[in-house]
């Protein structure tokens, strides 16, 4: 497979083989970064005529040096505050370390990091010191099952995969058209049409067993969009084109503060009583397998301090949980 690469990756890289005394050549690094020579040539010149970069060439050594040893890459324009905010965002996405384009995303943050730093005199590992991000537990992912479905999403291309949800024992193999992917609290997911009966579909991309990209190709569908779906999600799980209902639940004025101060769901609103209760309402999808996916389990959370208004169903439904339970 060729190697993924930018101008400017291969720049710092021939910039850190020079620094190392490697002397590197045309021939070698265009045949670590899988390009031509003609390629490296122009990011030799782009450093020459462009950074003002030193290099010579040692004919001696067959390789490129710096006249001037002093020299380094042009450190890049950020102020105090823009580094500091760039420092949290790369400390943030640490707990996507397991997905394929961390690599890729540590290698841009420490040479940014790196070269601002050192101009503001600041040490990034002391300041991350001082922050920590706790993600909430999520399924580990496959990175080869994540670089297919992402691969095929963009390529659109069919996939057949073997997924296993938490209702079935065994794993269910699965035609899709993957249409979106998307982070929602903490897990992974990928929205896809169904071949089974043409369906949008959600599947976390942490139960997904086996992923094969196809030769089929798929046309994306005009009415998808993705911005509603994730729009809708409750806990996770978005309710695609279910009918929804209206979930109302009273929660007393002991927990006002845990549960007012955030935002459950998008279209949530809530009311104040005059004895200090709130009751809280938001739309959630009440069909499928699972009907109120995760509305039950919040509801629990809460004790004795919460309870159903409506719909009668969730209601019933949460009502049954306790008493199975006992």
């Amino acid at each position: 497979m060729k190697r993924s690469n930018t101008q400017f990756e291969r720049q710092v890289d021939i910039d850190r083989r020079i620094r190392a005394g490697e002397f590197p050549s045309v021939p070698e690094l265009a045949d670590a970064w899988e390009v031509d020579a003609r390629t490296i040539k122009r990011d030799v010149e782009f450093m020459r005529d462009r950074l003002l970069a030193p290099i010579g060439y040692d004919r001696k050594r067959r390789g490129y040096t710096y006249t001037e040893p002093s020299w380094s890459l042009p450190a890049i324009p950020m102020k105090e505050g823009d580094l500091f905010s760039l420092l949290l965002a790369r400390h943030a996405l640490e707990q996507y370390e397991n997905l394929p384009t961390s690599d890729a995303l540590e290698h841009v943050f420490s040479y940014i990091t790196g070269s601002v730093g050192r101009a503001l005199r600041l040490n990034p590992e002391k300041i991350l010191a001082d922050f920590s991000f706790i993600p909430p537990p999520s399924i580990s992912i496959d990175p080869d099952i994540w670089s297919e479905l992402c691969q095929s999403m963009l390529r659109r291309h069919t996939v057949e995969m073997d997924y296993q949800s938490r209702s079935k024992k065994e794993p269910r193999t699965y035609r899709i058209d993957p249409l979106h992917v998307a982070n929602i609290h903490g897990e992974w997911y990928v929205f896809a049409r169904s071949h089974y009966k043409g369906d949008i579909m959600q599947f976390a991309i942490g139960r997904v067993v086996k992923a094969s990209e196809t030769d089929e190709l798929f046309e994306r569908p005009a009415n998808f969009n993705a911005k509603e779906i994730v729009h809708n999600a409750f806990g996770g799980f978005s309710p695609m084109n279910q009918k929804q209902v209206e979930v109302r639940v009273l929660v007393s004025d002991s927990w006002l503060m845990e549960v007012s101060e955030k935002q459950w769901h998008p279209d949530q609103k809530v009311i104040k009583r005059k004895n200090g209760d709130i009751e809280i309402r938001f739309p959630v999808s009440a069909e499928g397998t699972v009907p109120f996916l995760n509305v039950i389990s919040w509801v629990l959370s809460m004790g004795r301090h919460a309870r159903v208004l409506a719909p009668k169903k969730l209601k019933q439904l949460v009502t049954d949980e306790i008493q199975a339970m006992r």
